[in-house]
């Protein structure tokens, strides 16, 4: 469970760092309990696809991780098929694609400065992460979600 936390505590922190940087801006940044969502004011919407219209999270990380939470949410939303969810494994495979998304996908540094819109679509996947992480944590494991560590 450790990972899990230590993953929902690191999605936080890299949101409010944004925050902080002017990348993204948030109408509540440090929120008294674990938010359910972060209120985004800029940019919105977040920028999901290029000007072709076809997204923009296209490096085989940031698909992962797209699937993992797909997955998640289906397995939360799905009464029938909830009750028989290991979701001690469900966690720890959705914190592992997140810390592969996080090793291989950059947001900042030349990421900001040439894409600052690949920049803010990744933070919109970080934060759609800390949301599901923080459910399973909560909802569905029984311990805290830390905003920090």
């Amino acid at each position: 469970q450790f990972a899990v936390q230590y993953a929902h505590a690191r999605c936080c922190s890299l949101v409010l760092l944004a925050h902080r940087e002017g990348l993204i801006k948030l109408r509540e940044p440090v929120p008294n309990t674990s938010p359910d969502f972060w209120d985004v004011i800029f940019p919105s919407p977040i920028p999901w696809l290029n000007c072709d219209g076809t997204l923009r999270l296209n490096h085989p990380d940031e698909r992962r991780l797209i699937d993992e939470l797909i997955q998640v949410v289906d397995n939360i939303e799905c009464p029938d098929v909830s009750s028989s969810v290991k979701w001690e494994k469900v966690a720890l495979n959705l914190s592992q694609a997140f810390e592969k998304f996080w090793s291989n996908c950059r947001i900042w540094g030349e990421v900001k400065i040439t894409s600052p819109e690949l920049a803010q679509a990744r933070l919109g996947l970080l934060m759609a992460t800390q949301s599901v992480l923080r459910y399973v944590l909560e909802e569905n494991l029984g311990v805290v979600a830390p905003l920090e560590l």
